[in-house]
């Protein structure tokens, strides 16, 4: 007679049982080690054979157990030839002392400690025995708890309030007393880098970089490279980055800190370097600011559906009607960027424009947003905005005949084409600081002329931060 039990690897052991011939039944993990026991008194043998899970999601890992009960065995098969500390080994490695959870999408604290069946007056207790357990009524999708119980009661709970520090929280004497555990992060420098032949994204991936990497690189050149026009075969990049360590274990990426882009033959480098207020940004082997006083682009990896053109023809209206901003085509909800630091100036329905938000920067500039499908929840008139902070997201209201953004750029009232004119330079490397510009930069290009991996691990990026 035969019987498989399978053990699954989720918050609590779960164990079914299926004899030939007969459908599966759960039973509990207390009821299936009685079962065994008896089984094995009865018929004076229990065999547990071990088969590892079939697949690797942790949620969702299965492991098999066999029990086959013999009641006359022959004496070849004799039940003290069979190792006898396996199955208890295993047991003890799918049920640790500490559950790990998941945190999905809409998931309490409530809802966690309902499923494992402890007590709201814990739960109340662990939130209110330290001011960061606060934290926990705010849970993110990715985020992990720790659980560690026994009989049905709360002994202890971890959870990590940011990469540097975790909450431990313990039952000691009745009551729960709280810790922060501070952890030490070690930051790795790598380099990386990549040829562009179908997109600057793909290179990205093949080169080993990160969506966030990446992002990164974008952003330090997308006042320089136009990544929708500009961008041919054959440009390549390179880039010097952190890796950020905690026990060993990659747990983030920190920044980009030196990079070159060439683009159609042209070479531009950048450096990250921390200036005397503490503020870091990155600038070209001449100390000027790569970052612009304004960006090119309200949107990330979009296309100009409608250049800037005073003789187009409406495609609503049908005549002739100047065209004095560029069109983005986009998809619904892609969320838009304010290309500048300023003030909003306007903010509602305006017209053909549809949902429109106006952004004074200064006296001279203004920047117009047009065809939203909705604005960025809080934002009012008279706010000020910085320059890559999300201000709306891409629709199609007023007279629009898809998705997209309507963007214009106007210097003293005028409209000026947003590809092409001329954007002011944010503040370059003062006089005082050129020295320690120069050593840093010159130390960092270096770096990035390079693949000796001795020479990238001595370098100490701690004080690039």
């Amino acid at each position: 007679m035969a019987y498989r039990v399978y053990i699954k690897n989720d918050y609590k052991p779960e164990v079914v049982w299926v004899k030939p011939g007969s459908r599966r039944r759960r039973i509990g993990f207390r009821t299936m080690l009685i079962s065994c026991l008896l089984l094995s008194a009865l018929t004076g043998f229990v065999l547990f054979e071990h088969k590892e899970p079939e697949h690797n999601d942790p949620q969702t890992d299965i492991a098999h157990y066999t029990i086959t009960v013999t009641p006359d065995l022959p004496e070849e098969t004799a039940p003290q030839e069979q190792p006898a500390s396996g199955f208890m080994e295993d047991i003890t490695e799918a049920a640790p002392d500490w559950m790990d959870i998941r945190i999905n999408r809409g998931d309490t604290m409530a809802q966690i400690f309902d499923h494992h069946g402890l007590s709201a007056r814990d739960l109340h207790d662990v939130v209110n025995s330290h001011k960061l357990a606060e934290a926990l009524k705010h849970l993110r999708p990715g985020q992990v708890i720790s659980l560690q119980t026994d009989g049905g009661e709360l002994r202890a709970l971890k959870f990590d309030l940011d990469l540097t520090q975790t909450l431990l929280v313990r039952k000691q004497g009745g009551a729960f007393t709280s810790e922060i555990i501070t952890a030490e992060l070690e930051t790795r420098v790598k380099q990386a880098q990549g040829v562009i032949n179908d997109s600057l994204y793909l290179a990205g991936q093949d080169a080993g970089l990160s969506d966030r990497l990446l992002m990164q690189l974008i952003g330090i050149y997308g006042w320089d490279i136009d990544y929708r026009l500009d961008i041919r075969k054959g440009d390549s990049f390179r880039v010097i980055y952190e890796e950020i360590f905690k026990n060993r274990e990659k747990v983030a990426e920190g920044n980009v800190l030196a990079a070159e882009f060439n683009n159609r033959g042209r070479v531009i480098r950048s450096v990250r370097f921390a200036r005397a207020n503490g503020q870091a940004d990155y600038f070209a082997d001449d100390g000027a600011s790569m970052r612009k006083a304004f960006s090119r682009n309200p949107l990330d990896f979009s296309r100009i559906s409608s250049h800037f053109n005073l003789r187009r023809k409406h495609p609503v209206l049908n005549r002739i009607r100047a065209h004095k901003g560029v069109d983005y085509a986009a998809a619904t909800g892609t969320p838009i960027k304010a290309t500048g630091d300023g003030k909003v100036q306007f903010i509602g329905n305006k017209g053909g424009y549809g949902k429109t938000i106006i952004v004074k920067h200064g006296e001279k500039y203004t920047t117009l947003y047009a065809h939203m499908s909705r604005f960025k929840k809080g934002l009012k008139r008279g706010q000020p905005v910085e320059q890559g902070q999300i201000i709306g997201y891409v629709g199609k209201t007023g007279l629009a005949t898809g998705p997209h953004l309507h963007y214009e750029f106007r210097m003293d009232g005028l409209h000026r084409n947003p590809v092409t004119v001329p954007l002011p330079q944010a503040d370059s490397i003062s006089a005082a600081e050129a020295d320690d510009f120069r050593i840093h930069s010159s130390y960092l290009f270096a770096l990035l002329d390079t693949s000796d991996a001795a020479l990238l691990a001595q370098y100490d990026s701690k004080n690039t931060l």
